[in-house]
C-alpha cells in the first residue's frame, strides 16, 4: 500500500484546510452490524501503518464542493446549497445497501457498498444540486465506486497479509440504511507518527442534515 495523501483541486490537500462535502453517514446506533464489522476491521488493521476511522467518522463520500475552500463560501451560499439539496432529494426515499466485503486498497482499506445504482442515483442528485448552485466547476471527479473508507495508510507497506486478514472476517457484510445526507465542513490535518512520518487525519463540523423522503 502507498501513503494516503488527500487531494483538493488536483493537488495535495493544504494542511488544515476545510472543504464542504456531502456525505452519507451511517447511524451506528441502528446499523449495529456495520459497527461490529468496522470494529473487526480495525483489529485486523492494527499491525499496519493505517490510521483507522472511528465510528464517528465512517462515511460514504457523495461529492465535495471543489471550487473553493469552505471559508470562502458565505452563509447565504451555504443556505442556497442546502435548499437545492432539499429540492433535489425530495423524491428520493430511504434505502438499504450492503457494506462489504472489506478490502485492502492502494492507500488503506474500504468497505464497498452495493447495489451501486442506488448510491449512484443519490450521488447524481447531489451533484445536480451542486451544479445548480455553484456551477459544473464545483464538482469532484466521478468519485469511483461507492464505499466506506476504513482507514488511511500513513506509510508504505505490503497489503497481502492485510487482504488475507480482512477476507477471514465473518460475517464480512452488514446492512446499511441510508436515510439522509449531511453537508459537512471537512478538514484534513497532518499528525506526526514515529520517525519522520506524518498521518492525515479527518475531522468535520456539521453544517446541515437533509433527510430523504419520509426519512
Amino acid at each position: 500500500m502507498e501513503k494516503f495523501v488527500p487531494k483538493f483541486q488536483g493537488a495535495p490537500w493544504p494542511d488544515g484546510a476545510r472543504v464542504l462535502h456531502v456525505y452519507a453517514v451511517p447511524d451506528l446506533r441502528t446499523d449495529r452490524g456495520l459497527a461490529d464489522l468496522a470494529g473487526a476491521c480495525r483489529t485486523a488493521m492494527r499491525p499496519y501503518p493505517i490510521t483507522p476511522l472511528g465510528d464517528d467518522t465512517l462515511h460514504c463520500t457523495l461529492d465535495m464542493i471543489a471550487d473553493t475552500t469552505s471559508d470562502r463560501i458565505t452563509p447565504a451560499e451555504r443556505a442556497d446549497l442546502v435548499a437545492a439539496l432539499r429540492e433535489h432529494l425530495a423524491a428520493t426515499a430511504p434505502f438499504e445497501v450492503t457494506a462489504g466485503p472489506p478490502v485492502a486498497n492502494r492507500a488503506g482499506a474500504v468497505l464497498h457498498l452495493s447495489p451501486d445504482h442506488l448510491l449512484l442515483d443519490l450521488r447524481e442528485r447531489v451533484r445536480d444540486a451542486i451544479r445548480r448552485t455553484r456551477g459544473p466547476g464545483a464538482l469532484l471527479h466521478d468519485g469511483g465506486r461507492p464505499h466506506i473508507s476504513l482507514g488511511y495508510a500513513w506509510s508504505e507497506a505490503s497489503s497481502e497479509d492485510l487482504r488475507t486478514a480482512l477476507r477471514r472476517l465473518s460475517p464480512g457484510h452488514a446492512p446499511v440504511r441510508v436515510r439522509e445526507v449531511q453537508l459537512l465542513d471537512v478538514r484534513f490535518r497532518r499528525h506526526p507518527r514515529p520517525g519522520a512520518e506524518t498521518a492525515w487525519q479527518l475531522s468535520w463540523t456539521p453544517v446541515a442534515t437533509v433527510p430523504l423522503a419520509h426519512g
